[in-house]
């Protein structure tokens, strides 16, 4: 999980909101295609192309397969107590992947695991507001998790103390949302597995293994001409380590 700088409202989002304040989600979807399009498109921008969650690029419809990318409410939507309608609320809105439950997604082969299910499959209607992480309040600096060279995710104690960020509440998201699936490990390790190639093949050609790093961090650690992070961006920085702050910071990063 990565920091999600909360964006402007979309506004057919706050149009249908203010006329019909008591309506659901499923309602909105089916009133303007054009609002949800305008809605998911916002959501993509703001996250940068990632799954809130296991940060899988959040693919659209190819010739191969269906989307895996849908619209995620952190707080349950079902939750009728009080006047407060969640269904519509633009700061419970998140874009995640399927979590490997779809056969008909592009790179099904990739993807669909299942049962081996994360992000807001095994979260499902529970609410888990006060076990795990909400993206939004995941500070840029410093990184809270750290991923091993085989892939699996962990908390980084000393970092959440820094930050001032329940490590029980960071442990959570990886548990609750099973980042830590046999899916996401293989697809982390296989990044992993590009960038140490292309740090080799560096240091090869005659280059410090810091420079290396540098390069390699300025390369990946930005967003590219469509506004996306690199999939498993926090895979990415914890294996670069500090050339990886180095570059986040120069770039003024900020989610």
């Amino acid at each position: 999980m990565k920091r999600i700088a909360r964006g402007p409202e979309p506004e057919g989002l706050l149009l249908f909101r203010e006329r019909f304040p008591d309506r659901t989600w499923r309602q909105f979807k089916k009133f303007d295609k054009l609002r949800l399009r305008e809605l998911q498109q916002a959501i993509r921008e703001q996250q940068g192309g990632l799954c809130a969650y296991c940060e899988v690029d959040l693919i659209p419809a190819r010739s191969s397969g269906a989307p895996d990318s849908r619209i995620e409410h952190f707080h349950p939507k079902s939750d009728s107590k009080g006047e407060h309608n969640w269904h519509l609320d633009w700061s419970n809105l998140f874009g995640c992947c399927h979590g490997g439950t779809r056969p008909n997604v592009a790179e099904a082969k990739q993807r669909f695991t299942s049962p081996d299910h994360s992000c807001d499959v095994p979260k499902g209607d529970k609410n888990l507001d006060h076990l795990i992480l909400n993206p939004v309040d995941i500070p840029a600096f410093p990184p809270l998790f750290h991923v091993t060279r085989k892939g699996v995710m962990s908390v980084d104690e000393e970092r959440c103390a820094q930050a001032q960020v329940s490590d029980k509440l960071a442990a959570g998201s990886i548990d609750h949302l099973r980042l830590n699936a046999q899916r996401l490990k293989r697809l982390r390790r296989a990044e992993l597995n590009a960038i140490n190639q292309t740090l080799g093949d560096l240091v090869a050609k005659g280059m410090t293994i810091e420079a290396a790093r540098e390069k390699v961090a300025k390369a990946l650690l930005r967003k590219d001409k469509q506004g996306n992070w690199p999939k498993f961006f926090t895979t990415i920085r914890s294996y670069l380590g500090s050339a990886a702050e180095q570059q986040l910071e120069a770039i003024d990063y900020n989610g």
